[in-house]
């Protein structure tokens, strides 16, 4: 291409024709290649006169955009509309960080806050969540009996199951008492062989388990269950009366035995007629009733205080995820910082070009430049220079280009 402009870098040039300064579009069109390749072999390529060349370029590059308005505003132009980019992002971040901070950010602690309460009020007032009253004293008072019940019909039925199945009464256990409780009754069994001693320990949680039986029956939810908790609780009577009937015939037989009269022999209608029968009814199958309806009332206390410390981890729960929820609002706090602060850097530098006027285009500079390198260094092979002169030549073009070109290119963030 013709070069237009000629002097470009002659100092020595007519004052007169100053006037007639060169736009930037004879700039451009200029054929940076031959000018290159001629100034190389003005100067005999010389790395020093590269330097000036380049430099006279890039601020006669400058100084055409500076006078030419136009130019200058359309150089202008990109550095604008980052600008403004950049602002408008930074308004759209602050708006989000004023959300976060004035509306989110309260509003969860609010839901925290009223989840507190309600926690509060649940342990206060359980009634109101749960339909019925309940207290965590009722509770352990129902416990603590439960416990002893227990330990009454374990002593209990492992000592009338000894006595009524292996014990050999003498005239001196004739009393009821003595009949029924015996304190060496886990010994005497063991004495006697282990699979008795099983006998007699296990025999005591077959009526607690009848009696688990009986709750689990009346968890459920229609007529079936009623007909179920009668035949538990009459297999449980005909076993009690099974243990009276065999303690109380022992018994008669020993009195029958050392009696100067002839008794007739003994039978069911005698032993419903025998007080010792009925006390050991009561003394075994009612406590077992008490145990029951103990054991029922302590189970569905325990169930409520259940439900209520389900109903507390829940609002525990939804406390748990509101902080977390805070925590993420905290994360994107400090990632909009981020960007507001790198956006606000942006705009400084931006401002800092616009203001200055140190405003060039980059492209076409650095189009200009290269082109004008190729003209040198073709010179120089031409005139078959060493390669480490090419090598420096396009060294240095390079490193002025990125100190006086690359930094002043507009970097567009991360969005």
């Amino acid at each position: 291409m013709v070069k237009l402009i000629k002097g470009l870098f002659n100092n020595n040039s007519n004052p007169k024709e100053k006037h007639n300064e060169p736009s930037f579009q004879e700039f451009v069109l200029v054929d940076w290649k031959e000018d290159g390749k001629s100034s190389a072999q003005k100067n005999g390529g010389s790395e020093a006169s590269l330097k000036v060349c380049i430099a006279k370029i890039y601020h006669n590059h400058k100084e055409i955009l500076r006078k030419d308005e136009i130019e200058q505003e359309k150089a202008k132009q990109p550095y604008r509309v980052k600008l403004k980019d950049y602002i408008g992002k930074n308004e759209v971040n602050n708006k989000r960080l004023e959300k976060i901070q004035t509306e989110d950010i309260p509003k969860v602690k609010e839901k925290i806050e009223k989840f507190r309460d309600e926690i509060n009020d649940i342990r206060r007032n359980p009634q109101q969540y749960i339909g019925d009253k309940v207290g965590k004293a009722s509770f352990v008072v129902g416990l603590v009996i439960l416990f002893f019940l227990t330990v009454y019909l374990f002593i209990f039925y492992s000592s009338a199951s000894f006595s009524a199945f292996f014990k050999e009464f003498t005239l001196n256990q004739l009393g009821v008492a003595n009949s029924i409780f015996d304190a060496q009754a886990l010994s005497k069994a063991l004495k006697d062989g282990m699979t008795e001693l099983i006998l007699i320990l296990t025999i005591p949680f077959v009526f607690l388990g009848l009696g688990y039986l009986i709750h689990k029956f009346q968890e459920g939810k229609d007529w079936k269950k009623y007909p179920k908790i009668v035949m538990l609780i009459f297999v449980t009577f005909i076993f009690d009366c099974i243990l009276a009937y065999e303690i109380t015939e022992k018994i008669y037989n020993i009195k029958a035995e050392n009696s100067f009269q002839s008794l007739p022999p003994y039978t069911v209608s005698m032993a419903f007629q025998s007080v010792n029968f009925w006390l050991i009814i009561f003394a075994g199958f009612i406590v077992y009733l008490i145990w029951g309806f103990v054991f029922d009332f302590v189970m569905e206390t325990y169930g409520k205080l259940d439900e209520i410390n389900v109903l507390i981890k829940a609002k525990q729960e939804a406390i748990k995820n509101q902080e977390e929820q805070i925590h993420k609002y905290e994360e994107e706090i400090n990632k909009l910082n981020s960007l507001v602060g790198d956006n606000n850097t942006e705009i400084e530098k931006l401002k800092t070009i616009l203001d200055h006027s140190d405003i060039i285009k980059p492209k076409e500079l650095e189009h200009s430049l290269m082109r004008f390198l190729d003209g040198w260094l073709e010179y120089l092979n031409f005139n078959s220079k060493p390669e480490a002169d090419r090598e420096n030549a396009h060294k240095l073009v390079v490193e002025f280009v990125t100190v006086n070109i690359k930094s002043l290119e507009i970097v567009t963030p991360e969005q």
